[in-house]
């Protein structure tokens, strides 16, 4: 129970869709001592392009980080998809998805959003050719 009291208390604060407050975690033996694991103040805001919180579902997700990369990679333009994180993060659930309806990660939205509109660029005449490559080699020609 110590070990999850001590992750329990929340040290990252958002305060917008932007801006996050750090605070060093307290020991949960002493409440009058901080942990220490970096030089920066005990208190820090923090901005980034878009803070997404541990409530967002996967359409949000999608539509705010992937399906513009999608559209660009229908018109033409190049794309890539990186993800990186710690073990345990959420990597493959966001990428993969959920067994339930409406839990489908990113890779499954971004085919979806493909197949439905290659029909429309072949009869535009836009689209010869697309291949999709995954970290397994696998390689599909549509």
């Amino acid at each position: 129970m110590g070990d999850e009291e001590a992750t329990s208390l929340p040290y990252l604060i958002p305060l917008s869709d932007t801006l996050v407050n750090m605070t060093n975690p307290q020991d949960p033996k002493d409440s009058k001592s901080t942990i220490r694991f970096s030089t920066v103040p005990p208190s820090s805001t923090y901005t980034f392009s878009h803070i997404f919180l541990p409530n967002t579902s996967q359409s949000d997700f999608f539509t705010k980080t992937t399906l513009p990369l999608v559209k660009d990679v229908l018109t033409g333009q190049n794309g890539l998809l990186f993800t990186y994180g710690v073990t345990n993060s959420g990597k493959t659930y966001t990428v993969q998805g959920g067994k339930e309806e409406g839990t489908a990660g990113i890779l499954p939205r971004s085919l979806d959003v493909i197949f439905n509109s290659i029909e429309g660029l072949q009869v535009e005449g836009r689209v010869c050719s697309i291949f999709i490559v995954t970290k397994s080699s696998w390689l599909m020609r549509l």
